[in-house]
């Protein structure tokens, strides 16, 4: 009775319908993490449940993921810097450590192994990111309509999501997605292509609205780079070659679109109120940055952040070393200090508060995933997901830069997307392989 049981549930794991509820849970989360979020954990711990018991029961060699080696990695990472804390600066450090500060890092490794590179379910996390992401906008807003008008007039707008950063960070990963979706060709019996690419365009015409209103300029140099390092990035890395022409016709269409955006006077005037800092920047005569506007405050928490990393630069000052980095400045104004937590710039804030051994693991955990779909996959990749696969990370990196989504919830929920959607093609099928991801000549 018991075997006859262990091989109905190893059957029932193992079959197409688990397969397909599991993937309904994945959408669940993706849809409704970040505006209907206790139903989006509930998803999510049944997608959880659902892969444990699916690594259990099958053949797939997932000890040997090189993802999963870096988990256990990461519950010491956490200890050894809490560990150096303690002994360098007892008076400042935890009572304990946090071993488990990194799980939120991993989210994405569940919504690949039941991706698995199919155009379709891509299509549909995609389609569900994007909707989520308008259901966060109008749930959050007191006056949704109302807040595009405004923002249409020049005032800058958030709806309420934490600030115009997070909106606009949103937005971006929205048109990212959008973009994508209007280009996947999904295999249904409806073939609803017409349908997919109209939604897909008014999605793109919003979130480009957004992006712009909500006046981001972190948002606005990381779609620049995308469009500026991709194509080079994709020529360098990739196996398969990209002619001269493709590429030519690519930064043309560059030029076109930053030469569009410059003549908008909510981008001139963004741009124009930085201008004094960015021209002291330029001529590195940092002690002269103002510390009264926004990215003067960033230069002067990062200088302050530096001097922290040269002290304790291979373990870190401990997890909360980015607020107390703040908070026991004597050089930082007291505006500064009442109000900031960290330091806008998730990358050093991760060597500040893990050293070099935790900036290691982490970007270990955003450049494995591209690296193995574009350069390691055993299985054809199309060249549109190769080119998601640099486009999402150099979009991801750049917009660090200037605020801290590593640590956030916002922020882990994009990573756990959209590089889930990259890492699926480690989980391809062998019988699918050649249908779902095969290169066309």
């Amino acid at each position: 009775m018991g075997d006859a049981l262990i091989k109905n549930i190893e059957s029932a794991v193992n079959g197409r319908s688990f397969s397909l509820a599991m993937f309904v849970c994945v959408l669940g989360f993706v849809l409704f993490k970040r505006f209907y979020r206790d139903l989006g954990d509930v998803f999510f711990f049944f997608a959880v449940i659902g892969t444990l018991l699916s690594v259990y029961y099958s053949a797939r060699p997932v000890r040997k993921d090189p993802i999963v080696i870096a988990f256990f990695i990461s519950l010491v990472i956490p200890v050894l810097s809490w560990a150096n804390s303690k002994l360098q600066i007892p008076e400042l450090a935890k009572a304990s450590p946090s071993p488990f500060f990194f799980y939120n890092f991993f989210f994405f490794w569940f919504i690949a192994y039941w991706t698995q590179g199919k155009n379709e379910r891509i299509a549909a996390i995609l389609f569900a990111y994007c909707l989520g992401v308008l259901g966060i906008y109008i749930s959050h807003s007191a006056d949704f309509f109302g807040e595009l008008v405004n923002g249409l007039r020049g005032v800058r707008i958030d709806f309420s999501v934490v600030n115009a950063q997070h909106t606009s960070l949103f937005s971006g990963f929205g048109l990212i997605a959008a973009v994508f979706l209007f280009i996947v060709k999904v295999d249904l019996r409806l073939k609803p292509e017409i349908l997919k690419k109209t939604i897909a365009t008014a999605f793109i015409v919003f979130f480009t609205l957004i992006v712009i209103v909500t006046q981001s300029r972190q948002v606005w140099l990381a779609l620049i780079a995308c469009l500026f390092l991709t194509p080079l990035a994709y020529t360098i890395i990739s196996r398969s070659r990209t002619s001269t022409r493709a590429i030519l016709i690519s930064y043309l269409a560059f030029a076109l679109m930053i030469a569009a955006a410059s003549s908008l006077d909510i981008v001139n005037d963004r741009l124009a109120a930085e201008k004094p800092t960015l021209t002291k920047i330029v001529n590195l005569e940092f002690d002269a940055v103002p510390d009264s506007t926004s990215i003067g405050v960033r230069i002067h928490l990062w200088q302050e952040g530096w001097e922290w990393i040269r002290q304790r630069p291979i373990l870190g000052s401990g997890e909360d070393a980015r607020e107390l980095v703040i908070s026991e400045s004597d050089s930082l104004p007291e505006f500064v200090r009442a109000s900031f937590t960290h330091l806008h710039n998730s990358h050093i804030e991760t060597i500040l508060s893990f050293g070099a051994v935790g900036a290691a693991l982490v970007y270990f955990l955003i450049l494995w995933p591209p690296f193995s779909t574009v350069v390691l996959s055993t299985t054809p990749v199309k060249k549109t997901w190769k080119a998601f696969s640099l486009i999402v990370p150099i979009f991801w990196l750049t917009v660090n830069f200037f605020e801290s989504y590593f640590y956030a919830a916002n922020g882990l929920y994009i990573f756990s997307v959209f590089f889930g959607i990259i890492y699926s093609f480690r989980f391809v099928p062998p019988k699918s392989a050649t249908d779902t991801t095969q290169e066309k000549a």
